[in-house]
């Protein structure tokens, strides 16, 4: 595989680990779906559509998300324990 597509398959599967893990780590910090979509600049409708499969997740969304966890302690160990995120795709890009 060129490393431009798997880069691209990399991005694909932690987006995918994200929709499915977003309530959680939403849950573990006490965040709301209208306090994260107001975080990141989109409505709560478009985090719910997300959460739900309604909606894709972009590459950009999905980093403004990331760094939103990363403020947290308690998220920031989800991240890496629910494979959301890892050191490993920092490197890759």
């Amino acid at each position: 595989m060129k490393s431009e597509e798997y880069i691209n398959a990399m991005k694909d599967e932690y987006i995918q680990k994200m929709i499915k893990n977003l309530p959680v780590l939403r849950a573990s910090i006490g965040l709301t779906q209208r306090q994260l979509g107001k975080k990141v600049g989109v409505s709560r409708q478009t985090i719910v559509a997300i959460e739900n499969k309604k909606h894709s997740l972009s590459w950009s969304l999905y980093l403004s998300i990331i760094c939103v966890f990363f403020q947290y302690e308690e998220t920031k160990l989800l991240l890496d324990n629910l494979e959301v995120f890892s050191d490993e795709l920092i490197h890759k890009l």
